[in-house]
């Protein structure tokens, strides 16, 4: 089966997403780098992975005695899918998923009003990503919430005493992939306002994290709650910090 078969249709798609500003010479600028949130979104994103560093040197891995404890009767029925399931396969693949989503908001660059827009789609990302890793490990540092393989008899006792094994809440690459993603979505969606591909676009946007919260969930690495919980929180990051940033 040809390889081209499926990247022309790729081409097309690409070509059509930008095709509104083919015959347009005005610079459009929705956002503006220089307006006062920006400094206080750096600061706290900064500043929220401080003291989420500083309080992850204290974690403590679980002992015999807390491992022996953990009850599955004491988790939720939604969550209880994620007890009897543990997959290095899935692990892998949701990992690759993520490393994908890292490069998605830079997928608007493709078109001349992304370009127009760099250093400032830069910035966005570059907020985003901070304050979305400083609250998940604030989350995780102070939640200390035991991984659903914690609770599996069949799980070696040394993967169970790692100190990540206490990070389950919220799911990191629930977050991640979904700020990246829907940061994407989002800067599509202000840059290409007439654009007709804006459902699509988002669409993508939420599939990439729905698959990589399934995955961590099939991995025995998060609850349901946890992923649901990481999927809202990257996507409201998301979705504020270039609100944030918009011209007024």
């Amino acid at each position: 089966m040809s390889f081209s078969r499926f990247i022309s249709p790729f081409l097309l798609f690409v070509s059509l997403l930008f095709a509104t500003q083919v015959n347009s010479q005005e610079i459009f600028r929705p956002y503006d780098a220089s307006n006062g949130p920006v400094a206080a979104l750096l600061g706290f994103g900064t500043g929220a992975l401080g003291v989420s560093s500083y309080f992850g040197r204290k974690v403590q891995p679980l002992t015999d005695e807390q491992i022996r404890s953990l009850d599955p009767a004491n988790i939720w029925g939604i969550d209880r899918y994620s007890l009897g399931t543990y997959s290095l396969p899935a692990d892998e693949w949701t990992d690759k998923l993520l490393l994908a989503s890292f490069a998605s908001p830079f997928f608007v660059l493709l078109g001349n009003r992304g370009r127009d827009n760099f250093n400032d789609i830069s910035l966005i990302v570059f907020e985003g990503a901070l304050i979305n890793a400083g609250l998940n490990n604030m989350s995780k540092v102070f939640g200390k919430r035991a991984r659903p393989y914690a609770y599996n008899p069949d799980v070696p006792n040394h993967i169970k005493k790692q100190i990540s094994s206490r990070y389950s809440f919220y799911s990191g690459h629930a977050a991640t992939s979904a700020f990246f993603s829907i940061t994407a979505a989002k800067l599509y969606n202000d840059l290409y306002p007439d654009s007709k591909a804006r459902p699509y676009v988002w669409a993508v946007g939420a599939l990439i994290p729905a698959l990589v919260s399934y995955g961590r969930m099939r991995g025995g690495r998060h609850f349901f709650t946890d992923v649901l919980t990481g999927f809202i929180m990257g996507s409201a990051v998301a979705i504020a910090v270039p609100e944030l940033n918009k011209r007024f």
